[in-house]
C-alpha cells in the first residue's frame, strides 16, 4: 500500500531531486525519496543497534571493526 505525501523542499533541493530521479529512477521521484528514506531509516537503527550492544558489552574496539569488515568483505 502506498501514502500520498505532500512535502516542500527549497528549490535548488527540488532540483537536485528531479535529476536524481531522473538519473537513477526513471524520473520517478516517489522511488527516489522512499528509497533515500528507507536507506536513511536502516542506517539509524543500525547505529541504534550498535548503540544497544555497546551499552551491554562495551565499545567496539578497532581490531573488532576490521575484522567484522574483512568478514563482510570475502
Amino acid at each position: 500500500m502506498a501514502r500520498r505525501l505532500y512535502i516542500s523542499v527549497p528549490d535548488l533541493t527540488a532540483e537536485r531531486v528531479r535529476r536524481l530521479a531522473d538519473r537513477e529512477f526513471s524520473g520517478n521521484v516517489s522511488a527516489l525519496v522512499a528509497w533515500l528514506v528507507d536507506r536513511e531509516a536502516r542506517r539509524v537503527e543500525s547505529l541504534d543497534t550498535v548503540a544497544e550492544w555497546e551499552a551491554v558489552h562495551g565499545e567496539i574496539s578497532p581490531a573488532e571493526i576490521t575484522a567484522a569488515r574483512r568478514r563482510w568483505l570475502r
